[in-house]
């Protein structure tokens, strides 16, 4: 799909795969199938006696292992990345039911392909930052994608207390320095955003990547630029 990736030098690979892995570690150590077929009982058991919040719960939590566990692939479309995230924020909304998901999503842009396991590092950085005092009715996260100057953007934007002007200072200077270094820092600052930002220049090259503007009373937004790459499927459908 992407002839930058089969550019990449070995060492970049091997990094690649360290970020992929970073992304959904740790993988919990014991047997992968025996903690879904537990999940399967529970939710069966669940619906016998009528708990239909409890079986919700259980098949969110399940789609979003089998995800991690069993999606054995670098690349995903914007449409997986969404289901997955819409599975988590059920979860999210059985703890805080105030806090809004806006998806901004065009049809035709639903099948691209864009890295596994991109958005929720993002996603759950505004709610990490953004929403770290707690949520009201008024809070919510956007997600907004669009075609740039042959660009794919993707916007994550939350109106919440936005990022400390040090740890954004931090993550600047990790982003900067990551890539020339050739290595992968897992500091405090932006495990997540780093983890996301170092695997995009990895994979599409040095200019593209994540940019975040910040203002501590007013919210965050985290752009991120990818070559505007579809996927056969979509190539027929425009």
């Amino acid at each position: 799909m992407c002839e930058d990736f089969d550019k990449c030098s070995n060492a970049n690979l091997k990094l690649l795969e360290q970020c992929l892995a970073d992304a959904i570690a740790p993988k919990l150590h014991m047997n992968q199938d025996f903690m879904i077929n537990i999940l399967t009982t529970i939710d069966s058991y669940a619906i016998q006696v009528g708990i239909e919040e409890i079986s919700d719960i259980i098949q969110s939590y399940s789609f979003i292992l089998r995800y991690i566990f069993y999606v054995d692939r670098k690349f995903a479309t914007i449409n997986e990345e969404i289901t997955y995230l819409e599975k988590y924020w059920q979860l999210l909304s059985y703890r805080d039911q105030n806090i809004n998901l806006i998806l901004k999503i065009p049809k035709e842009l639903k099948d691209l392909q864009i890295l596994r396991l991109s958005l929720f590092p993002l996603v759950e950085n505004c709610i990490y930052h953004g929403f770290k005092n707690g949520f009201d009715e008024n809070c919510y996260i956007e997600i907004q994608a669009y075609i740039l100057q042959s660009n794919l953007i993707i916007e994550i934007k939350d109106n919440g207390f936005g990022i400390p002007e040090e740890t954004l200072n931090n993550i600047f200077t990790e982003m900067e320095e990551s890539i020339l270094n050739s290595t992968l820092k897992n500091k405090k600052s932006g495990n997540g955003i780093m983890n996301v930002h170092n695997r995009i220049r990895l994979v599409y090259g040095k200019n593209y990547g994540l940019k975040i503007i910040t203002n501590e009373k007013l919210g965050t937004i985290i752009g991120m630029k990818l070559p505007f790459y579809l996927t056969t499927a979509s190539l027929a459908d425009l």
